[in-house]
């Protein structure tokens, strides 16, 4: 079976290509990114998929930052990540394509909830500090239901949480808040420094999903009965952006304390993913406890980045 992981050399494309690679089953085939395959050209995608006609696609690519990059760029957001659905579900299609494999951000629910469950998916809008890169995902889902229906076209989207973990972004525009504290926290400790600002109030409170998680959940989704499968990957447990940089702080054994920068967004107030459903279908669950995968990935920073 010939596997196309698209974004292979991104933060969770670099993981699902080294479980396919270790499961040594499959002919992996894979676009490393935009430079090399730009995906929201209808026209290099098709050519690519003619030449080496993948039996099923994990697509690991979005054009995606943390909070400010969202309003930074709203309209590249939902442009370029709108195209690359349309793409990979049309030419999928044509290619003969037997299945598509999405991740898709838990930020695609509605922001005015707190625990994410599949059947309140489109129960209201994405929150505002999201909203562009939220409906371009929800595109995705639709997307698999409608070819579905109408083409029998097999895919799978997966709802994940904020991940983190090795080879992530670590520059305070692109990352997630775990990234981008690791980042500031090591810096500090690094230049003498006793204070670190921390966007927000701190309150908010996210779930995050170690990488090699994620990762392993979409490889799982090969093995998954043709249709249109839309489900989360989670485990509901959520921690405040304060008591993250807490823990952070003290693996790094830094002294210093932190400043909340309260005029700065915060984004929703809570985020958890109920992953019930995720868990019955692929008969397996996230593996990772957050302890040690904060750990893990300060380990592989300094080793990176030190």
């Amino acid at each position: 079976m010939k596997v196309l992981v698209i974004g292979s050399n991104g933060f969770l494309g670099k993981h699902v290509k080294a479980i396919l690679e270790k499961e040594n089953k499959y002919n992996v085939l894979e676009i490393k990114g935009k430079n090399h395959v730009d995906i929201t050209h209808h026209i290099a995608l098709d050519n690519y998929m003619s030449e080496f006609k993948p039996n099923v696609i994990i697509n690991c690519a979005a054009f995606v930052g943390g909070i400010s990059y969202g309003y930074k760029y709203p309209a590249k957001m939902l442009y370029e990540n709108s195209s690359m659905a349309i793409n990979l579900y049309k030419l999928s299609l044509e290619h003969n394509v037997e299945k598509l494999i999405n991740p898709i951000s838990n930020c695609a629910y509605p922001g005015k909830l707190t625990t994410y469950k599949e059947e309140l998916f489109f129960d209201g809008p994405p929150d505002k500090s999201v909203y562009n890169y939220g409906i371009s995902k929800r595109l995705y889902v639709q997307l698999g239901s409608s070819f579905f229906d109408e083409n029998n076209f097999s895919s799978v989207n997966v709802v994940i949480s904020n991940m983190y973990g090795p080879h992530d972004h670590f520059d305070v525009e692109r990352s997630h808040a775990l990234g981008a504290i690791i980042k500031k926290v090591y810096d500090a400790k690094k230049s003498n420094i006793n204070k670190v600002e921390i966007w927000g109030t701190g309150k908010p409170i996210r779930e995050w999903l170690y990488v090699k998680d994620g990762a392993e959940a979409l490889v799982r989704s090969i093995n998954l009965e043709s249709g249109h499968h839309f489900f989360n990957v989670g485990v509901e447990k959520g921690i405040s952006v304060i008591e993250l940089a807490e823990i952070i702080k003290d693996k790094l054994e830094w002294n210093g304390v932190f400043e909340l920068n309260t005029s700065k967004p915060d984004g929703v107030n809570e985020k958890k993913v109920d992953g019930n459903l995720g868990q019955v279908k692929l008969g397996w669950k996230p593996e990772t406890n957050l302890n040690d995968g904060i750990q893990q990935t300060i380990d592989w920073y300094i080793k990176h980045y030190g």
